[in-house]
C-alpha cells in the first residue's frame, strides 16, 4: 500500500526540519529548504513503503507537494515513462585494445554511442570514414570527438593557429559524421588569466563549428591553469553566450577539487553538453596522475556521484551519461570484460536515480571493417 498524504507530508516535514503546518502544498518545494540529496532520500523511503516505482526523476519534475501526494499516494504509476531512459557512451580510453576491438566491445555490452579519442583514431589503421561504417554497423553513435588543447587562453598572435588546427578537426569530424567537439581548458603556464579572453576565444570556435553545422563543449581539467574547476569553466560559457558552446561536466575533475552539488546550483539543462561519470579512490597525489591512473567506474570508488547527478538530471539534462575512465589496469584487461562491467555500473548508478540505460542489451555484427583503408 502507498503511503497516506498525511505519511507523505509528514515526511517531507521531517527532512525539512519542520512542522507539517508549515508546508505550503502549492510553492516549489526547493523554496521551502528542499535538495537533491533530500529528494533521494524519499524516493527510496516511499519505494520501500510501497510507493512502486516512484523516482527521483518523477519527484523532481515538479516539487510541489500537492504533486508529490498525487504521485507517491496515488494509484499504481503505468510502466516507466520512455523519457527517462538515458542514452551511455563510454570512451574509447577507457578500454584497452585495438580501436575495432574497443567499438566492438562497446556496443556488445548495450552502450549507445562513443567518445573517439583523437590518439586512437590517429594509431588505427583505418580512416575516418571506415570508423564512420564500421559504429553504423553496430549501432553506435560518435557522440563526441576530443580532446583540442590549448584552445582558449592564447595570446591573438597565436589564435589564427589555434582555429587553423581547429578547422582541421572539424574535416576529421566531417568524415567521422560527429558533430561536437571536446574543447578542454588551458593548462600551459603561459596561459591568459583573463576569462573574458576566454571566453571570447571560445565563441570564435563556437562560431566556426556552428559554420560546419557543429558545436562545442568546454570542460575545465582540474589542473588547468587558471580554469580548472566547472564553476570556472561554466563562468567563460556564460560569457560567450553561445547557442554552439555548451558545458561539460566531469564528475572526477569537480570532485577532485573539492567540489560537489553545490556548485551546480542553479544550472540549467541549455547549458550543459555531456556528463562524464568517472568515480575514484580518495588519494592525495598530483592531479593529472590522480585522474589518468585511478579512476574507476561508479561505485568502485569513493566519490559522491549520485549527488551531482541528482542535480543536473533535475535540472532537466536529457543527453548522454558518458564513462571516461582513466587506467591503465583497465585498459590491461580484455576490452569485453571491461565494457559489460562498466556498462552494469553505470546502469546501477542510473537506476539508483530511478532512470534506466540501455546497458547489456547490446548484439555485435561481424567485427571486420568494411574495406581495408
Amino acid at each position: 500500500m502507498s503511503p497516506s498524504a498525511d505519511q507523505i507530508v509528514a515526511d517531507v516535514a521531517e527532512v525539512l526540519y519542520l512542522e507539517p503546518a508549515d508546508l505550503d502544498h502549492q510553492l516549489d518545494l526547493r523554496d521551502q529548504g528542499m535538495d537533491s540529496v533530500r529528494i533521494m532520500e524519499l524516493a527510496d523511503r516511499w519505494r520501500q513503503n510501497g510507493a512502486g516505482e516512484v523516482s527521483f526523476i518523477l519527484l523532481a519534475e515538479d516539487r510541489r507537494l500537492e504533486r508529490w501526494i498525487e504521485l507517491v499516494g496515488g494509484p499504481a504509476r503505468e510502466p516507466e515513462d520512455p523519457a527517462q531512459r538515458f542514452r551511455t557512451v563510454m570512451a574509447t580510453v577507457s578500454l584497452g585494445g585495438t580501436l575495432v576491438e574497443k567499438l566492438d566491445a562497446i556496443a556488445a555490452a548495450g552502450f549507445d554511442g562513443i567518445e573517439l579519442l583523437d590518439s586512437d583514431l590517429r594509431d588505427a589503421p583505418v580512416s575516418a570514414a571506415q570508423v564512420a561504417a564500421r559504429c553504423a554497423d553496430l549501432g553506435l553513435t560518435i557522440d563526441l570527438y576530443q580532446p583540442f588543447r590549448r584552445a582558449e587562453g592564447v595570446s591573438d598572435a597565436e589564435f589564427p593557429d589555434v582555429l587553423e588546427r581547429f578547422r582541421r578537426e572539424l574535416d576529421v569530424m566531417a568524415e567521422l559524421g560527429a558533430t561536437s567537439i571536446l574543447v578542454v581548458s588551458n593548462t600551459d603556464d603561459d596561459a591568459d588569466p583573463s576569462p573574458d579572453r576566454s571566453a571570447e576565444q571560445l565563441c570564435a570556435l563556437a562560431d566556426t563549428a556552428a559554420a560546419h553545422g557543429m558545436t562545442v563543449t568546454y570542460e575545465a581539467l582540474a589542473w588547468g591553469t587558471h580554469i580548472g574547476r566547472v564553476a570556472e569553466a561554466r563562468d567563460v560559457v556564460r560569457r560567450a553566450a553561445h547557442p554552439a558552446l555548451s558545458l561539460t561536466v566531469d564528475t572526477f575533475h569537480l570532485a577532485s577539487r573539492g567540489d560537489g552539488s553545490d556548485v551546480l546550483g542553479g544550472i540549467t539543462a541549455d547549458e550543459l553538453g555531456l556528463i562524464q561519470v568517472a568515480d575514484a579512490p580518495w588519494r592525495s597525489m598530483d592531479l593529472v596522475q590522480w585522474s589518468r591512473n585511478h579512476r574507476c567506474f561508479p561505485g568502485e570508488g569513493e566519490f559522491d556521484l549520485a549527488g551531482p547527478l541528482a542535480v543536473l538530471l533535475a535540472a532537466g539534462y536529457r543527453g548522454p551519461l558518458s564513462l571516461e575512465i582513466f587506467n591503465p589496469e583497465l585498459r590491461a584487461l580484455p576490452p569485453h570484460e571491461v565494457a559489460a562491467r562498466g556498462a552494469g555500473a553505470l546502469d546501477t548508478l542510473v537506476a539508483d536515480l530511478g532512470g534506466t540505460t540501455g546497458a547489456g542489451a547490446g548484439a555485435v555484427r561481424d567485427p571486420a571493417l568494411r574495406g581495408s583503408g
